[in-house]
């Protein structure tokens, strides 16, 4: 199923016919409303030539070296951030920032595979596996791993259910003994995918958990919150502030185009959740 219809589907559980017609609405004049439309096409095409200039690989950041094909799927919009090691800045650093190298990661929604490629690019984990319910996300994924030959070190999977941490005990290489992580972006689908039986099985990795909010009924949040808090100790991210003034390559850009590439183009402000295992010892 198209994980816009997932969503949809989603969204009338919670929010009835109305909550559907309001996500429909937004849908639609995003895709039509010329002054967003712009702005998107926009960053595309400065992306597309920092893509030819920089040779396809990223120039800054944690993920620096890593090979971008031009043709991303999901990520079209977003090339010249990735690029410039703009995109989900915050995250990335988070991540980076525990200063560990992870047995296993997990990317449950992975996309056009940038954080599987990129986790393993900058040997952040041993091993990674992906989760993705598109099959053109899927075929991206790959394509993207095969392009930094880290294939080897990788598998992309169809949706993760209920079940997904039998698929990574299967598939993957964890060490028990170390600590692993997961990352979740699927449009609000996290809140049906965790229990208190998950949170257990995931006693020993870091957690970044994208939050669709708008998404969300009363309590829902809380809900997530309460099933990881006896596991792990838990903060929010937000976005994090960019200084494209600070990138040589974008000097030659008018205020309005360089300022364009700190956007991601969501419609809402963004928070992740994070979570470190209490058996770690809590945040740090």
């Amino acid at each position: 199923m198209d994980y816009r219809i997932e969503l949809l589907v989603r969204k009338y559980k919670r929010s009835g016919l109305m909550g559907v017609a309001r996500s429909i609405f937004f849908l639609v004049t995003r895709k039509v409303f010329p002054f967003e439309l712009r702005a998107d096409l926009r960053r595309r095409k400065i992306g597309q030539r920092l893509h030819r200039e920089f040779n396809g690989e990223v120039r800054y950041g944690v993920f620096k070296g890593l090979k971008l094909p031009v043709d991303l799927v999901w990520a079209k919009n977003d090339l010249a951030s990735l690029l410039i090691g703009f995109y989900e800045q915050q995250v990335i650093e988070w991540v980076s920032d525990r200063g560990i190298r992870f047995s296993q990661f997990i990317d449950i929604g992975s996309a056009d595979g940038f954080y599987l490629a990129g986790i393993l690019k900058a040997e952040l984990a041993d091993s990674v596996l992906g989760f993705e319910s598109s099959s053109v996300g899927r075929a991206s994924s790959l394509k993207l791993l095969e392009l930094n030959k880290l294939e080897n070190r990788s598998s992309v999977f169809g949706s993760a259910d209920s079940n997904f941490m039998e698929v990574a005990r299967q598939h993957g290489e964890s060490d028990s003994d170390r600590w692993s992580l997961l990352m979740c972006d699927i449009e609000g689908g996290e809140l049906d995918l965790f229990d208190i039986r998950t949170a257990e099985l995931l006693k020993k990795y870091f957690l970044v958990i994208e939050l669709h909010e708008w998404t969300y009924s009363s309590g829902d949040l809380e809900n997530l919150e309460m099933i990881f808090s006896a596991t792990h100790a838990l903060e929010f991210l937000s976005t994090s502030t960019r200084n494209p003034s600070a990138i040589f390559e974008l000097q030659e850009l008018s205020d309005d185009e360089r300022w364009n590439l700190c956007s991601e183009g969501r419609r809402h402000e963004m928070r992740w959740l994070v979570g470190i295992p209490h058996l770690y010892g809590g945040l740090t």
